[in-house]
This record gives C-alpha cells, structure tokens and sequence, in this order.
C-alpha cells in the first residue's frame, strides 16, 4: 500500500468511529468542552497561540521570524516606506543594495539579496584564510 492511500484509509476510519462517538456522547461532551463561551476573537486567539506553540515546540520558530520578516515586514519597510530594514549598529548581518539611485541597508535574507554572489562574486572570492592550492593538470595552471 502507498503511504498517501494508508493515510486517506486511517482518516476516514477515525472520522467514521469518531462520528458515531460524537453522535453517541454530544450533549456530555458539549458540557465539558473548556471552549464553549469562546467568542470568535477567541477562537482566533487560540489558533494564533496553538500555531505559535506548535512552533516554539518544533524548533521553526526563528525561520518563521525570518520568513515572515522577508515576505511581509520588510517589502512595506524598504519599498513603501523607503527606510532601511536593517542597523548595522545593533550587529546584526546588513548588506548594502543599490536600487534606483537609492542605497538601502537590508537584512541578509531580504528578497533582494542574493548571498551566492556576496560570498563568491564573479571576480573572485576574497578570503581571510589560504585558499586551497589548484589540483595538478587542472585549468588553474594553464
């Protein structure tokens, strides 16, 4: 069996058992439901803080930060409203970008930048330490 066919079989089997659970027990499980005077600003709440702790807990929430960053705040910050999205004073990683006559300090995941070519650009990377020597024979020593 493949893995997506397993997967459609066990959520209608839960759904189908759950159903008739639900069926069966709802005037008791109505009456215990934590959530039963939650308005919809609170349902919204609660997703946003479940959403948020799934994850905190799984580890992706500073890739989340950044993402978000990237795709939302930073477009309405640098080609809205024209101010820089990064300080260089706060030590952060900023990389200057020169778009229509204007220098603009962004973060280094900003749409704009392209980190291949900040770290190997076309005339040459330039390292702090001995580069490796060219293998014999190779189009380093013709």
């Amino acid at each position: 069996m493949s893995s997506t066919f397993t997967l459609i079989a066990v959520i209608a089997f839960v759904g189908f058992f759950g159903r008739l659970v639900f069926v069966a027990f709802a005037p008791g499980i109505a009456k215990a439901n934590p959530f039963r005077n939650f308005s919809a600003a609170g349902f919204i709440l609660l997703a946003a803080v479940l959403f948020g702790g799934g994850l905190y807990v799984s580890g992706k929430a500073v890739k989340a930060e950044v993402l978000l960053k990237r795709h939302l705040v930073d477009p309405v910050l640098v080609s809205w409203l024209g101010r820089d999205s990064c300080d260089p004073g706060d030590g952060s990683y900023c990389v200057v970008v020169f778009e229509k006559g204007q220098e603009k300090i962004v973060n280094w995941y900003d749409k704009r930048v392209y980190m291949w070519e900040i770290v190997n650009p076309a005339e040459g990377a330039v390292w702090h330490t001995l580069r490796p020597r060219p293998r014999p024979g190779g189009a380093a020593e013709a």
